[in-house]
């Protein structure tokens, strides 16, 4: 599949947004401050600042319908072997 530019980039937001909710899903949102500061600027969120004790509310299966929507299920799936690896 040939990706415009812009394609590509919406793909690594998308994926970059999949693996930080695998690692936030899995434990304490609090240890993860760096991460929640950044995810509050690329997906304009307030985490950082009200994580406090609080779980965090995945958003897997809205973004792999994204992705899966924008991009077919070849993509969400080579997406997903790409985050395994690096988790």
């Amino acid at each position: 599949m040939e990706l415009s530019e812009d394609a590509k980039y919406r793909l690594c937001y998308l994926a970059i947004r999949l693996a930080f909710d695998r690692k936030l899903s899995a434990g304490n949102a609090d240890a993860c401050p760096g991460m929640l500061a950044f995810l509050d600027v690329i997906a304009g969120t307030q985490l950082a600042g009200e994580a406090g004790g609080r779980r965090y509310a995945s958003q897997r299966e809205k973004i792999e319908s994204f992705i899966d929507a924008e991009f077919g299920e070849e993509l969400l799936e080579a997406v997903n072997r790409a985050i395994t690896d690096i988790a």
